[in-house]
């Protein structure tokens, strides 16, 4: 193509995809729900070579649409139709560049798999707590872009909290070089946090610095059978009393929802005798080998039973015991993807109003949709809930399209009668564009097309993403 021969003679002849086989994964998100044209796929394998890329996409007015694992779910990874845009890999950017024992930190490319940055921390005896259901295939420079939650949030926070130091790429190809592994950096604006999150709109992200932790000797991991998200919480507040800053994961799930996953996903079965309305999956861990982490979940539990707070508990006896439990709460987003239509949303509120959000969505999907099955899980521990209305299979595909503007119209009205947020942890991608214009407070909006100009002068970084398109 005679639009990318300028770029050839700046890289090696593996880093420009064009051919239609290769090119095809790369232009459909993980849902299918969005499909895309591209010019090329472009695999830098060194930052000279992303900032090679940016000068040449500046000065042909390319637009540039980074990809990393391609396993967001709000369609921010993907192009549009125009075939006019590149998409940027940064797959072969993939080094663990560094790991510090002493000031417990780790520095990787954008291309390394999230499972792979977990381990390098194993082999040093420390801990990268960030853990999500696609750390499998995930990558970094992703993971930052979208300030990825996952379940251990409770304890670490999200991957804002665990970044120290970014290096990224501008619009223009300028490097900045900021991988400084310093707790305490008060010198200027905090640029990085504009970066992280902004789902590749203002920069490129090419490696981070992360924060690491000691790694648990002990842990202990439970699936909690209960009747309600307000036992949910009455059982998190007994937990934080008695474990306090060993909880690590507190997540919710409805019994719907585990019904589909025990239906739809090989390899799932449920440890309890029966049934229930609710569900909780707890993970307790310590650094401490002497840490009672098991006793001390095994009393908490025991003295909610009596209580009244749980109907039925079971404790992992083994590791392979604890993998299956979460894999219970890993698999909900296959078994979503083969239910049926959904229409999802991952909204956040203040944890004490999570039961009261959960009862005004059903009773609003009860009387507007009364077709739809109504599905929640998440992080009840820092008030991230997933909302999915899924939907029979043999809906015309046509009623389909008209149902997702209804169904966001009602649940973003619901969330706003509870200040939460439409979006906790997926971002706003392309999918939830209009519904942040119409959601954000006018002023601040101003100041993130503000930031936009300032980054990104011609608007080429991943344009229709976040902000609606100029």
């Amino acid at each position: 193509m005679a639009a990318l021969d300028d770029l050839r003679a700046g890289l090696d002849p593996a880093a420009i995809v064009t051919d239609p086989q290769a090119l095809a994964p790369h232009l459909t998100d993980w849902r299918g729900k969005h499909r895309g044209a591209a010019l090329a796929l472009l695999r830098p394998r060194t930052v000279e070579e992303v900032s090679t890329i940016l000068r040449w996409a500046t000065a042909t007015r390319t637009p540039v649409v980074p990809q990393g694992g391609n396993t967001g779910l709000s369609g921010g990874a993907t192009p549009d139709g125009s075939g006019k845009a590149v998409v940027l890999s940064l797959v072969r950017l993939n080094r663990i560049r560094a790991v510090d024992v002493e000031g417990d930190t780790l520095t990787a490319e954008a291309g390394c798999i999230l499972a792979d940055v977990q381990q390098a921390a194993a082999a040093k005896d420390r801990l990268f707590p960030l853990s999500l259901g696609s750390e499998g295939s995930c990558q970094i420079g992703g993971v930052v872009s979208t300030n990825a939650g996952g379940i251990n949030v409770i304890r670490y926070g999200t991957t804002r909290a665990l970044v120290l130091g970014l290096e990224y790429v501008r619009a223009d190809g300028a490097v900045i070089e900021g991988l400084k592994p310093l707790r305490k950096d008060n010198a200027g604006y905090a640029l990085k946090e504009l970066v992280i999150g902004s789902e590749g709109t203002l920069a490129i992200v090419t490696a981070a610095t992360f924060r690491l932790f000691p790694r648990p000797r002990v842990s202990a991991t439970a699936l909690c059978g209960l009747d309600s998200p307000s036992a949910a919480l009455k059982l998190l507040s007994v937990l934080k009393q008695s474990a306090g800053e060993r909880i690590s994961s507190f997540e919710l799930m409805c019994n719907a929802e585990m019904g589909l996953t025990l239906d739809l996903v090989p390899g799932t079965s449920l440890p309890l005798e029966r049934r229930h309305s609710w569900y909780v999956f707890i993970e307790l861990a310590d650094s401490d080998p002497a840490g009672r982490v098991a006793e001390l979940l095994t009393e908490t539990l025991a003295a909610a039973l009596e209580q009244g707070v749980l109907q039925d508990a079971a404790i992992a006896q083994s590791e392979a015991q604890a993998k299956a439990i979460w894999h219970l709460r890993f698999a909900v987003a296959e078994a979503n993807r083969r239910a049926g239509p959904i229409v999802s949303h991952d909204t956040s509120v203040a944890v004490a109003d999570v039961p009261a959000f959960i009862a005004a969505v059903e009773a609003m999907a009860a009387e507007r949709f009364p077709k739809a099955r109504t599905l929640f899980v998440g992080h009840v521990g820092d008030g991230n809930i997933h909302v999915i209305l899924l939907f029979p299979r043999e809906m015309p595909a046509e009623r389909r399209a008209d149902l997702a503007p209804a169904v966001n119209e009602q649940v973003f009205a619901i969330i706003r009668d509870f200040d939460g947020s439409i979006t906790a942890e997926h971002g706003i991608g392309r999918s939830l564009t209009t519904a942040l214009l119409q959601s954000a407070q006018p002023e601040a909006l101003e100041l993130m097309k503000a930031v936009k100009q300032a980054f990104d002068p011609l608007g080429i970084l991943n344009p229709g993403t976040v902000l609606a398109r100029r």
